[in-house]
């Protein structure tokens, strides 16, 4: 199996199968939408009752919990976590922006880059925020 994602606040998992699920919002419109899980891969699923527009910033929720999981890093990026290599939990931020291809794995030595607009964010400080010792979050 590939790799797992988790919801920052309710720790439940968020790709049960091959997509990683979120409830999508924009203004009143709700709408599930798939990801891809693969880390640089930007295959999105959804139906066609929510028209999505390119450019435009949508507000990602966990389908869980429903809480919204806009970075506290950058207003543009969403955030969630996954398992690095020895089992510590690490954040993975990524674009809401309709269309642009940004992602960002944190890793032991930096932050690895996936993603055509990723060069977008070089500002970023994803080291910022005070880290958990308790399971390498930070």
């Amino acid at each position: 199996m590939g790799r797992s994602y988790f919801c920052p606040h309710c720790r439940r998992m968020l790709n049960p199968g091959t997509k990683v699920i979120f409830l999508v919002e924009n203004g009143v419109d709700r709408e599930l939408v798939l990801l891809s899980a693969k880390l640089g891969e930007y295959s999105v699923v959804h139906s066609r009752s929510m028209k999505f527009e390119e450019g435009k910033i949508y507000t990602f929720r966990c389908p869980m919990c429903r809480s919204d999981l806009t970075s506290s890093l950058d207003e543009k990026l969403v955030d969630i976590l996954t398992e690095s290599d020895n089992e510590l939990m690490v954040r993975v931020s990524f674009s809401r922006v309709f269309g642009e291809q940004a992602t960002f794995l944190r890793a032991r030595d930096g932050v690895n880059r996936f993603g055509e607009d990723a060069s977008r964010y070089e500002s970023v400080n994803f080291f910022g925020e005070t880290a958990d010792p308790e399971n390498g979050e930070g």
